[in-house]
Order: structure tokens, then sequence, then C-alpha cells
């Protein structure tokens, strides 16, 4: 098969497009390997594709984008950096130019981690020590340098 008439067979704008089939998207890609100036034939029909979705597209009336901020809630880009906002059980966290929302309930989540980790270190303190007692109660009643008692053997 020609190059030529590969590329003309339109398979480029099917792959581009998503319509190829998987034998054609692999049997392409092949192609692609051998022949590296389909890579430049990609590239002009993807600026092509590009340039046809803009001059034919349709702007859409003005009320359907009215409804879109309605619905999203536009926020006003804070003016001061790191202050913190109370609304209901949400805290707004705000610092140059981006917010952050976190919920109370993963606030109340990382305290109630924090807690754990303390409880866990103290636990390990705790039962170290007690190691450290009853290795210290040992050494009292068997001191290490008394010698070991012989097996008595008959």
């Amino acid at each position: 098969m020609d190059l030529e008439d590969y590329i003309e067979s339109g398979i480029i704008e099917s792959y581009l497009l998503g319509l190829a089939t998987r034998d054609e998207v692999v049997m392409f890609e092949r192609m692609r390997n051998i022949y590296p100036q389909l890579n430049g034939e990609i590239a002009t029909m993807e600026y092509k594709l590009q340039r046809l979705g803009e001059e034919g597209g349709i702007a859409p009336p003005a009320q359907v984008w009215n409804r879109i901020a309605e619905r999203i809630q536009w926020e006003e880009p804070p003016t001061k950096t790191d202050t913190k906002q109370k609304q209901g059980h949400t805290y707004i966290i705000q610092a140059q130019k981006r917010t952050m929302t976190i919920s109370i309930w993963w606030r109340c989540a990382f305290i109630a981690l924090c807690v754990i980790i303390m409880a866990l270190i103290a636990s390990t303190f705790y039962f170290y020590q007690k190691y450290s007692q009853l290795e210290q109660h040992l050494l009292q009643i068997y001191p290490t340098s008394q010698p070991m008692s012989q097996p008595v053997v008959k």
C-alpha cells in the first residue's frame, strides 16, 4: 500500500476523531513507527480540525451562561493572604488568590488522628518504662555475676 493512498484514505481523520476500529488503530500506530512523516500529517490534520471547530462553532445564548453562573456560585478573590472565615460547619482558607474549602468533618478526623498518634506514643513510652523496671527487677533477683548452677549427673 502506498503511503499517499493510506493518508488519503481518511485514516488520520478517523484516528483523531476516535472513529477508527481497534485493528485500524493498531495498524496506524505501526505505520507511524515505520513512516515518521505521518507525525507531521497528524499535526497538520489536528490543526485543520481545530480551526474547523473554532470557525463552525456557535456561541450559546446569554441565558445559558447566566444559568451556569448562578449554579457555580462564584466567590470573590481574596484581598488578604492567609485569612480564615467560618461559614456554618465549613472553614474557608484563602491565600494568594486561591481558595480551599475544608469541611468540619475533615478537621475532626485530623484531630482524632492526632489524638490516636499521641496515645500510641504515650503507650509506647509507658511500656518501655515497664520493661526497664522489669529488667532491673530481674537483674536484682538473678544477678549476672553468679555462676549458673551445673546440672546434677547421677
